[in-house]
């Protein structure tokens, strides 16, 4: 615990002190990542999958807001699209209208969020957000959760759609269009995986705001434990294919609780021994005031001052 305090103690000095140059290198390796990905699951574009093109794009996004890189990610996913058809490319365009309509209105702060869902479906790890989500942030970040995960399975179809399309084996015109609606949106994966992490995301909020000892913990384990339980539940009772095997949803349900626990420290860490209670009143209300102090490290700068003593001749 005091190791990982004093990390969270050297680490935030040096943030308050590079903080110009660390951010913009965080959203250069944020923007790369995303458009790599892109560019490996649906990269037909000649333009923006050339990889010199995609590390001008990055280098640009590093100054940018968070918004904009979005909304450039976007932009490159749609191009590509349009490379593989015009009609599943408007499909995407009007799906992403939708979800920047809500995301814009209740959750433009979380725009890392969606970009950040959206590589971890692609690693395989995707339990972590959810448990981040409800103990680090409010709920208004499970919208750009849900919608990361959506733009997952969008390329996941695609890449798919694609060897169909090269191949001269998929429908065309409006049927394509129809096709990939009802596909993309009667995907069972997709749904169980959004309801598995909205209800850990929520579960996990919910219980760290309780008045309790220890309650974002109790929360992430809480959390952690219903979204493998909706999962395997889909996979053994619901009979949902694709979803994960029973030892990766175990594993890996195991391996983000750890690091959620881990992470939280860095984000908020008290000391529930020195707990203080209070109370006071105004003219309308009687008030119970509960006071948890923060655990607080002072990181020891160590200066080791070599004195050579010049011996002399005799």
């Amino acid at each position: 615990m005091t190791l990982l305090l004093n990390i969270k103690e050297n680490l935030r000095r040096i943030y308050s002190r590079y903080s110009r140059y660390i951010l913009p290198v965080i959203k250069f390796t944020l923007t790369l990542t995303s458009l790599l990905m892109i560019d490996s699951y649906i990269g037909y574009s000649s333009v923006v999958s050339n990889k010199f093109i995609i590390v001008v794009l990055s280098v640009i996004c590093s100054v940018l807001p968070f918004n904009l890189i979005v909304l450039i990610n976007s932009l490159v996913t749609i191009l590509n699209m349009y490379s593989i058809s015009p009609e599943m490319a408007l499909v995407v365009v009007l799906i992403y209208i939708i979800m920047y309509l809500v995301y814009f209105r209740f959750s433009s702060r979380y725009g890392y969020v969606m970009m950040l869902m959206t590589i971890l479906c692609v690693i395989k790890i995707p339990f972590i957000m959810p448990l981040l989500v409800g103990t680090a942030m409010t709920p208004a970040a499970i919208i750009p959760m849900i919608f990361g995960t959506v733009t997952f399975y969008i390329m996941q179809y695609s890449k798919a759609e694609a060897v169909l399309i090269f191949n001269g084996v998929s429908t065309k015109g409006v049927e394509r269009i129809s096709s990939f609606i009802t596909d993309l949106f009667s995907n069972k994966e997709m749904m169980i995986l959004i309801i598995a992490f909205v209800a850990a995301g929520l579960i996990a909020y919910g219980v760290k705001r309780l008045s309790i000892d220890n309650s974002s913990t109790i929360g992430l384990i809480a959390a952690g434990i219903v979204e493998a339980i909706i999962i395997l539940s889909a996979v053994y009772v619901l009979e949902v294919d694709g979803i994960f095997k029973l030892w990766l949803v175990c594993a890996f349900s195991l391996l983000s609780i750890i690091l959620s626990c881990i992470l939280q420290v860095f984000v908020l860490a008290v000391d529930y021994s020195a707990t203080e209670y209070t109370q006071f009143e105004d003219d309308d209300y009687y008030y119970y005031v509960k006071a948890i102090p923060k655990i607080k490290v002072t990181a020891t700068d160590v200066k080791v001052k070599h004195i050579n003593v010049k011996r002399s001749r005799r």
